[in-house]
């Protein structure tokens, strides 16, 4: 997994020659202002090609906890300053109509799969890709037209595309921790979610008199053929990275209404969903407990159990942002609402034949002189208990991922590429329960996160 900040590129600032407050508001990234949000609509293509189009970033920390999923081999050093990412950002402007986004990374002792039998490992990734093709048409002041883009992109992750940071790719918090991943919110969250459909897909928008914005995206299975550099290093033969299987073609929809911007003020409200059909791998199989089907034939060790059936996803949302952008003072506050309905009547993944999840999540932030800033978010999630999500150590009984958390945080930035903060996650539930809520005695304080981190860009 990697962090939902990936447009604080100096690459782009270099192109456009204006300041990272111009495209995210108050520094705050990857929160993007109205320009920001019009340079990604664009393609990435405003200003003048750069002859090096290459940025990097870095993270490094501390992240400690009493009982939170520090990753296997990773408790006993909860609270060490550590390197995180190295992030290598490539793009911008190509051509008038072509631009690009592309980062990759390098982890240090990222979690992997592997059922806790894994160590932690370094690891060099693609993330975030997003390539685009756009163009627009400006009308005169009689047309009901008067401001029109449209384009296509090529991408890796359902929701990279979008532009407003309440939708599950882009909603703090931002950074988390290799090591910790209490320090990213609830142990469960819905299919559409941030990092979670990592998939090659291509899609269409459009975005109408800077008002409506509608998107649709189809997405495949990763892994293999001629766009598997979307996902590396995610292979049939790779045990510790299984690509992600999808049965044909999925769906994503996104539509939205942004607002006119009116003295520093504008907000957006939208809907967003995807269905996927998701195939999981022969050793997902092979080591699931609920499986009701016939055994599959396989190949490669995470080759995919194509005759076992697919565990089907249908999530929708509605989310809404809104943005207070006056110098010396920046608010943003974001708000989603996600319901989800599962279905695995071969027991692949669940216990249950078909299950439900709904999850609310919202955020508000305040910054001052883009140099200091504070945030406050809540997490909540609701759903059918089910083995999937563990079993009581005493009773059996199958758990919940009834889990919510609070999770504030507060910066310094004295430049522009130059941040540290201090983020905290608390929980008030944790898997279904506030006391012992898994037959051994944890509360669900236990999972509490702090998480001190450095971020510089260049």
């Amino acid at each position: 997994m990697s962090l939902n900040y990936a447009e604080a590129l100096p690459l782009f600032s270099r192109q456009t020659d204006q300041n990272c407050v111009a495209c995210h508001a108050g520094g705050q990234y990857p929160e993007l202002t109205p320009y920001g949000r019009y340079f990604k609509l664009t393609g990435y293509t405003l200003g003048k090609r750069t002859n090096i189009p290459v940025s990097v970033q870095f993270v490094g920390g501390a992240a400690t906890s009493t009982n939170g999923n520090n990753g296997t081999g990773q408790v006993n050093q909860s609270g060490k300053l550590e390197p995180n990412y190295l992030f290598l950002n490539v793009g911008g402007k190509i051509t008038d109509n072509i631009g690009a986004f592309s980062q990759w990374y390098y982890a240090f002792n990222e979690q992997v799969s592997g059922n806790g039998n894994i160590p932690n490992q370094n690891q060099f990734a693609a993330d975030i890709q997003d390539w685009r093709y756009a163009d627009r048409y400006v009308g005169d002041s009689t047309d009901t037209i008067k401001d029109f883009i449209w384009g296509a992109s090529l991408n890796n992750y359902a929701g990279a595309t979008d532009v407003w940071n309440s939708s599950p790719m882009w909603m703090y918090p931002y950074m988390g921790s290799t090591r910790n991943y209490s320090t990213y919110g609830l142990p469960f969250n819905t299919r559409l979610s941030a990092y979670s459909i990592h998939n090659p897909g291509v899609g269409v928008y459009a975005y109408i008199n800077r008002n409506f914005y509608v998107e649709a995206d189809l997405y495949q299975s990763g892994g293999s053929g001629a766009l598997s550099w979307m996902t590396y290093p995610a292979t049939n033969s790779n045990p510790n990275n299984a690509p992600v299987y999808l049965q044909g073609v999925n769906p994503y929809i996104r539509l939205a209404y942004q607002s006119d911007e009116r003295a520093g003020h504008n907000w957006m409200v939208g809907v967003l969903g995807a269905n996927i059909n998701q195939y999981s791998s022969c050793t997902t199989i092979a080591n699931s407990g609920s499986y009701k089907g016939s055994t599959p034939s396989c190949g490669a060790i995470n080759s995919p159990a194509l005759s076992s059936g697919t565990v089907q996803y249908q999530d929708r949302a509605v989310d809404g942002q809104y943005q207070y952008l006056v110098d010396p003072h920046t608010v943003t506050a974001q708000a989603r609402y996600t319901k989800e309905t599962i279905s695995d009547p071969n027991g692949i993944l669940y216990s249950n034949a078909n299950n439900k999840t709904n999850s609310f999540m919202t955020k508000i932030s305040y910054v001052y002189n883009a140099t200091y800033g504070a945030a406050v978010a809540f997490q909540n999630i609701t759903g059918t208990a089910d083995t999937f999500y563990g079993t009581n150590a005493v009773t059996g009984a199958a758990l919940n991922p009834n889990s919510a958390a609070w999770i504030p945080s507060i910066w310094y930035q004295p430049l522009q590429n130059v941040r540290l903060t201090y983020q905290y996650t608390a929980f008030t539930k944790y898997n279904g329960g506030t006391i012992n809520y898994n037959g051994l005695g944890t509360n669900a304080s236990a999972n509490n996160a702090s998480w001190l981190y450095l971020w510089v860009a260049m």
